[in-house]
């Protein structure tokens, strides 16, 4: 959104939870980061005393990417006119898919409002500087492949990453997992001695700088998926209990995904209630092989 705003003028605050404005630093799109803790928009209250603080701004529009009641309720007590985008949320929760649904394109669509042509050719970017790519590079082998091993519900987590990285290891291909501590903690697989474990030792800038510089990610429906295709590496997403015709699946030229399509898939909009099979077939049926393959071919490709 940040590159077709700036380049038609735009000036652009952009409003988002902590931590996630240290992906925005350096961003030279931003006028300015508002970055809040979650805590601080919980009870309509506080909603109401931010809100008419933002009023004072003198703002132009509020571009809500949300469409929710938090951001609604923003809108509302702030009385700036506002573009919402089409969520087709109640669609979504109830499982009804729209295979021509994808969040970037929906998300796009709002700029019509701003007289922006042209907007198909428009794709995430995150901006990093040379420093911070060069800082990151003693870390990895000069070429490697990235696994997301993490994702917030189990039932989204693929089991058989040991057995991926090894793989991809007799095929010499050079592997580094990239992840949080609590990725590390809760599933405490056994990796081959050769991976190199970056989980938990990074910040988010530094996890994107590493990113940046793999020939491809491996990852499941998670922020490492997004994280990859923000700073241009193809994504190979490995899906379990979300399904790809939610909106979140990478564009033909971001990558690719793995899906078995079960009847029950989804479980629901985000993958987080119980798998009613009881055995996560979704993602047990997902061959370590399978996975290997399709990434090969996508990097040969």
């Amino acid at each position: 959104m940040l590159d077709p705003l700036y380049e038609k003028g735009f000036k652009v605050d952009f409003l988002t939870f902590k931590p996630f404005d240290e992906l925005y630093r350096y961003d030279y799109r931003i006028n300015k980061i508002l970055a809040l803790e979650k805590t601080q928009l919980k009870s309509i209250k506080q909603i109401y005393k931010f809100a008419t603080e933002l009023k004072k701004e003198n703002y132009d529009y509020i571009l809500d990417l949300h469409s929710n009641l938090r951001s609604f309720l923003i809108s509302r007590f702030s009385r700036i006119k506002t573009v919402r985008y089409k969520k087709e949320g109640i669609k979504r929760r109830l499982g009804i898919l729209n295979p021509q649904f994808n969040v970037v394109k929906a998300y796009l669509e709002t700029l019509k409002k701003f007289d922006i042509k042209n907007l198909d050719r428009y794709r995430p970017r995150l901006i990093l500087k040379d420093e911070e790519i060069k800082e990151v590079k003693p870390l990895v082998p000069k070429e490697f492949v990235v696994i997301g091993t993490g994702a917030r519900y189990k039932n989204k987590i693929y089991p058989f990453y040991p057995q991926v990285a090894q793989l991809l290891l007799q095929k010499n291909l050079n592997v580094v997992l990239i992840g949080s501590k609590e990725d590390k903690e809760t599933y405490k697989d056994t990796y081959p001695p050769q991976v190199i474990d970056l989980r938990g030792k990074l910040s988010l800038r530094q996890s994107l700088a590493v990113i940046s510089l793999a020939k491809l990610t491996i990852s499941n429906d998670s922020a490492i998926a997004h994280m990859s295709r923000a700073v241009g590496v193809p994504v190979l997403v490995v899906y379990g209990a979300t399904h790809p015709y939610l909106g979140f699946a990478p564009l033909e030229e971001e990558g690719a995904y793995i899906f078995k399509g079960l009847n029950c898939q989804p479980c629901d909009l985000h993958g987080k209630g119980e798998c009613k099979r009881g055995d996560r077939a979704c993602l047990t049926l997902i061959t370590p092989n399978e996975i290997v393959e399709k990434a090969v071919d996508m990097i040969k490709g």
